[in-house]
């Protein structure tokens, strides 16, 4: 099912965050909750011991991965956190580690951790931050940029793309641009969608848990 939400103009992007954003407010503490624990539920089956698995911390109304990331550490799992670059918009990935290392970043207030660092191509499986997504699996993004501009940089050796949002995200399509690259999964509270992208080589999922995404 689509959230409908009122369809902006088809470039108007800034409507198109101010419409999701507003949906996404409107969910109630226990069913983002229950939403939360679902998806982390069924996102787990992309973490396998010893795969270096990108995250990130929730900012806002976002939703929260954290149980999800502190599920991957259990099973053997490297976490790795975004960092944004003192230039430019190619993002590193900091490996989480148990030492405190915690700080904010001077420009955007928001929390990073300083391990070693690696590049988005490194990662095995990340789960993507978005705003809105839309039946063909393109995101829309808070608008800084920073991801799209990694995963074109890494081109074919991006990682598997999972995308993790609440079901109110979901539009019928989002604004593009010829650089836009579409996730290979998502997942909400209402299931695991696999879009007809690539056939991902180092992630094992059952097809019997999982269905093509498509606009009701």
């Amino acid at each position: 099912m689509t959230i409908p939400i009122p369809s902006p103009a088809p470039d108007d992007k800034l409507a198109l965050r101010r419409a999701v954003r507003r949906a996404r407010l409107s969910l109630s503490p226990r069913d983002r909750r229950c939403a939360e624990e679902k998806i982390a539920r069924m996102a787990a089956r992309f973490v396998r011991r010893g795969k270096r698995i990108g995250g990130y911390l929730a900012a806002g109304s976002e939703l929260d991965i954290e149980s999800l990331m502190s599920s991957a550490l259990r099973r053997g799992a490297e976490i790795y956190l975004p960092v944004i670059p003192e230039r430019g918009r190619r993002l590193w990935f900091s490996r989480l580690g148990p030492e405190d290392r915690w700080y904010r970043h001077p420009r955007y207030s928001m929390i990073e951790y300083a391990g070693p660092v690696l590049r988005v191509e490194r990662l095995d499986v990340l789960f993507v931050p978005l705003l809105a997504v839309d039946a063909e699996g393109f995101r829309l993004g808070q608008g800084g940029g920073f991801y799209d501009t990694s995963l074109h940089a890494a081109g074919r050796r991006r990682p598997l793309l999972v995308g993790v949002a609440f079901d109110c995200q979901r539009v019928a399509r989002v604004p593009r641009e010829a650089w836009d690259i579409r996730l290979d999964w998502l997942v909400t509270e209402s299931g695991l969608f696999r879009f007809p992208t690539r056939v991902p080589t180092n992630v094992c999922v059952g097809d019997d848990a999982s269905r093509t995404m498509r606009s009701d």
